[in-house]
């Protein structure tokens, strides 16, 4: 029995994602079960009728036990716009999907909430973030950016057991340069990492910064242009970590290697295994589209 929750106070979050095909393709492409288990999980049963529910299953599904692996279909408006709900732990959450016009395509926007605050360490941003970015990709590239790995997803369950590193690989239709680009380019950083002032000295001891001191890179520790880059973290009071990203040609292709580490216990990588997958699948589509389409916020009602 899932309990309701106030709306004061509690956060709404806000996706959207720019899809070059018109309206009525994008619409049926996302009702397209089939096209489902490409981005939504491997497995999917799906009753598109108000009151009915659309249940995702499998290691590239969203869900956990904090997650229940199914939204239930409760308003419907053709081509425009669909209400659904999904429960989070324990909580009965509701969320808006539009579809609008837009000169060569159409905007996806999704208006989640009011979410409860025991479900921060769920990151919800960076699961819709890879969940539209999979769906973009399977509509203009014909094939996923990246599918993260749910099998031991449960960011609320941290045992001492649990892996104290991160590590994810996405291949990029293009040639090593371009990522590498992507990732040290400060003009191309404000728009991939929404980065607010980032500085960057491309050598070793360099500074590298996103935002503002303390809240993510910090210098490089190895530079090898268009091979390899390594750089220290630190995020408000954590202790230092550090990330190292390798670009490998694969034929005219890259592979992108990322694997952040040096975690002290399992507890201090929560947020930061969904949140590469997401930054990566973002990554993709910059490089072999020019834009990830990607727009994040946070509103409070």
């Amino acid at each position: 029995m899932q309990r309701s929750i106030k709306k004061d106070e509690l956060p709404i979050l806000r996706i959207s994602v720019r899809i070059y095909r018109p309206i009525d393709e994008v619409w049926e492409n996302f009702l397209d079960p089939l096209l489902m288990t490409q981005w939504l999980g491997n497995e999917i049963s799906a009753d598109m009728r108000e009151g009915g529910t659309i249940r995702f299953s499998g290691k590239n599904a969203p869900t956990n036990a904090e997650m229940e692996n199914f939204w239930t279909l409760k308003r419907y408006k053709e081509e425009r716009a669909l209400l659904l709900s999904w429960g989070l732990v324990g909580v009965d959450t509701l969320f808006l999907l539009s579809f609008k016009e837009m000169p060569a395509g159409t905007i996806m926007d999704i208006r989640h909430g009011p979410i409860p605050s025991s479900a921060n360490k769920l990151h919800l941003s960076d699961h819709w973030t890879l969940l539209l970015t999979n769906f973009k990709s399977i509509v203009e590239l014909g094939e996923p950016a990246y599918r993260f790995d749910y099998t031991d997803y449960r960011p609320l369950r941290v045992t001492r057991y649990d892996p104290t590193e991160v590590r994810h690989s996405v291949l990029i239709r293009a040639p090593p340069q371009l990522p590498f680009d992507v990732f040290t380019n400060p003009e191309k950083l404000r728009h991939f990492i929404r980065a607010d002032e980032p500085v960057i000295d491309r050598q070793y001891a360099g500074i590298y910064t996103w935002w503002a001191e303390g809240k993510g890179p910090v210098v490089f520790t190895k530079m090898e242009p268009e091979k390899e880059i390594e750089f220290t973290w630190v995020y408000g009071d954590e202790a230092e970590t550090k990330v190292n990203i390798r670009f490998e040609e694969v034929d005219e292709d890259t592979l992108v290697s990322l694997h952040h580490f040096d975690f002290q216990k399992p507890e201090d990588v929560v947020g930061y295994n969904i949140g590469w997958a997401s930054i990566l699948s973002e990554l993709k589509l910059v490089c072999e589209l020019g834009e990830s389409g990607i727009e994040r916020s946070i509103e409070w009602e």
